[in-house]
């Protein structure tokens, strides 16, 4: 089953059969829900999405840290110049990596993977772009 909040099976073979030892610039396009929904049923006592997304943040910023990653720029959108319908992000980030091998070691993290519920009950709706990060300092 495909969920919008993980790469598909194809999306993940190609990005780790693809060069490992470059850095790459992770693009986050993020659309919160309005309330939290946690899919295993837990109360979301009253979070918003936004809210719940943050529970997450915490936990992805350390592990960033990590791996050798950093946050380059995040920030909320503002409003979609050209583009309709779905294009109506909340908030935009980037997050530079010095490899795809330390992206992947990062989402593997146990303690990533247990904040990734929060990620999931804040997202109505996400894309993750891989770029070429060379041009990002370190």
């Amino acid at each position: 089953m495909t969920s919008p909040h993980h790469p598909t099976e194809a999306q993940l073979e190609t990005f780790a059969s693809d060069n490992q030892t470059t850095p790459i610039a992770m693009v986050n396009l993020l659309k919160f829900r309005k309330d939290a929904v946690y899919e295993d049923g837990r109360d979301a006592k009253g979070l918003s999405g936004a809210a719940a997304y943050g529970l997450y943040g915490q936990v992805a910023m350390e592990k960033i840290a990590e791996v050798g990653g950093r946050m380059f720029w995040a920030a909320p959108a503002a409003q979609t110049f050209i583009g309709v319908g779905a294009d109506d992000w909340d908030m935009i980030a980037i997050v530079r990596y010095p490899n795809r091998a330390a992206f992947l070691r990062m989402v593997d993290m146990p303690d990533y993977k247990a904040a990734s519920v929060h990620r999931e009950a804040g997202l109505e709706r996400t894309m993750l772009i891989a770029c070429a990060g060379d041009s990002i300092p370190a």
